[in-house]
């Protein structure tokens, strides 16, 4: 998906947001909004994915402040939390099996995905007091779009998994899910982001879950981008996206790019499992509002559709 005007707003509010966070005093706010109203303006008509728009706006932030980790304290609270939880999630889960345990972990995996810090998302003043309420309660909403079946039926027959992360609160909901897919025999290559932006994972939170417990390579998507990114890719990503039969990509960044270039991979399923931050994704899958989706995007040789998953 590419930008499309209703993104504008969105972006800019949530810089706005992220600098009221930050504390940024004033004439650093001025300049920083200065030059993101002044790229987009600039790039609007690039017509490029909104991750990418994104990731330069919160580069202009992290080079003005002089960030190396933006928002580091609510990352680590974000995962510590997570990590508890997760803890009671593969109790439940061990009682589970085959079809009803996948979806359940995809389920979770996906109500995770609401800790997006953006403003989009749960924002940066979420409430980390309130983390388990509120994956309890989008768990609790069920799946909006639900191709698990036949998701099921892919991932037990892969042989090669790549798994595109999202936010630092999920991985450990990722980690199981992962965990119990590799039971069935795949492979998994996991890419990280080189750097930080927003809430997206870095290298350092795939050793905080000890996440090579049940990843067989961890590898480098590239450097500090929103999702991954297909303009800054690394050749080692590129490598393993090419090679893969199934592809996993977690939260709206990766379905924006996933949804625009997994035509460039035709022997994958390519499957997204996030919780969609505006109307404009809602609507691709015929919903309103914030929805749970766990899409089969692509399968082997078809087209990407957001349309009913094949049998």
């Amino acid at each position: 998906m590419r930008i499309v005007p209703e993104c504008i707003s969105c972006i800019i509010d949530d810089i706005v947001e992220a600098l009221d966070l930050l504390e940024a005093p004033r004439k650093d706010v001025d300049a920083i909004m200065t030059e993101v109203m002044t790229y987009l303006a600039s790039h609007y008509a690039d017509n490029e994915p909104a991750s990418y728009y994104i990731t330069e706006m919160h580069r202009i932030v992290k080079r003005h402040l002089n960030l190396d980790m933006p928002f580091s304290t609510l990352r680590e609270i974000c995962l510590l939390s997570c990590k508890e939880i997760a803890r009671d999630v593969a109790a439940e889960a061990a009682g589970l099996s085959g079809l009803e345990k996948m979806r359940f972990l995809i389920q979770w995996a996906i109500a995770a995905n609401t800790l997006d810090f953006r403003a989009a998302g749960a924002g940066y003043g979420i409430a980390t007091d309130r983390i388990q309420k509120m994956l309890s309660e989008r768990f609790d909403a069920g799946l909006d779009v639900d191709h698990c079946d036949v998701i099921f039926q892919r991932l037990t027959n892969a042989k090669r998994v790549v798994y595109l992360p999202d936010n630092v609160g999920e991985l450990p909901f990722d980690k199981l899910l992962i965990g119990e897919i590799g039971s069935y025999g795949p492979t998994f290559t996991v890419p990280f982001r080189g750097g930080p932006i927003t809430s997206d994972v870095v290298m350092a939170d795939a050793t905080a879950v000890a996440l090579r417990e049940v990843a067989d390579e961890i590898i480098l998507s590239g450097p500090d981008t929103l999702g991954v990114s297909f303009k800054e890719m690394t050749d080692e990503c590129k490598d393993a996206l090419a090679r893969a039969d199934v592809i996993i990509g977690k939260g709206q960044a990766n379905f924006y790019v996933l949804s625009e270039f997994g035509k460039n991979f035709p022997n994958a399923a390519i499957i997204s499992l996030f919780v969609t931050k505006c109307k404009c994704v809602s609507r691709q899958f015929g919903h309103e509002g914030k929805v749970n989706i766990a899409a089969l995007l692509k399968d082997v040789g078809g087209p990407v559709t957001t349309g009913e998953a094949p049998v």
